[in-house]
């Protein structure tokens, strides 16, 4: 190959040059192309914790006075959580706007809309809480 006087290993060069580049092209775009899989997964499972932190708010809020139900957030997030994929989130419970928001800090934010607006106690929600969300007398109270 590098004995040849008319340029056939420039050419040659060349060539495995171009070839190495198409293959490291397009292990890029296999490598971006899992990255936002990941991404959207978390999406996914931060959709379904919101979803069911608001589900309980909202049993407890049309159920009445005196009722309330233990939310234990470990016990939802284990199935999200694994080794390869460790999952861990923060939520916040809102009702600046006038209607009663659950907003689960990911990147990008999820939120999910409740039907209370009054809601009172803790507003900050840890992936490995136990919380006790109760109403009285038409308010939920988190704590």
């Amino acid at each position: 190959m590098f004995s040849d006087n008319k340029g056939q290993a420039s050419a040659e060069f060349i060539f495995i040059t171009l070839i190495a580049m198409i293959v490291i092209g397009s292990l890029v775009g296999v490598i971006g192309s899992n990255q936002a899989k990941t991404q959207m997964g978390d999406v996914g499972s931060a959709t379904i914790m919101g979803q069911k932190i608001a589900e309980t708010i909202n049993t407890v809020y049309i159920n009445g006075n005196g009722y309330s139900i233990t939310m234990n957030l470990s016990t939802l997030n284990q199935g999200m959580n694994s080794t390869a994929y460790p999952f861990a989130f923060s939520a916040t419970i809102s009702n600046s706007t006038g209607t009663g928001i659950v907003t689960i800090n990911t990147s990008p934010n999820v939120n999910v809309n409740l039907i209370p607006t009054k809601i009172n106690g803790t507003s900050n929600l840890s992936n490995n809480g136990v919380y006790t969300v109760k109403n009285v007398n038409g308010t939920v109270q988190i704590s």
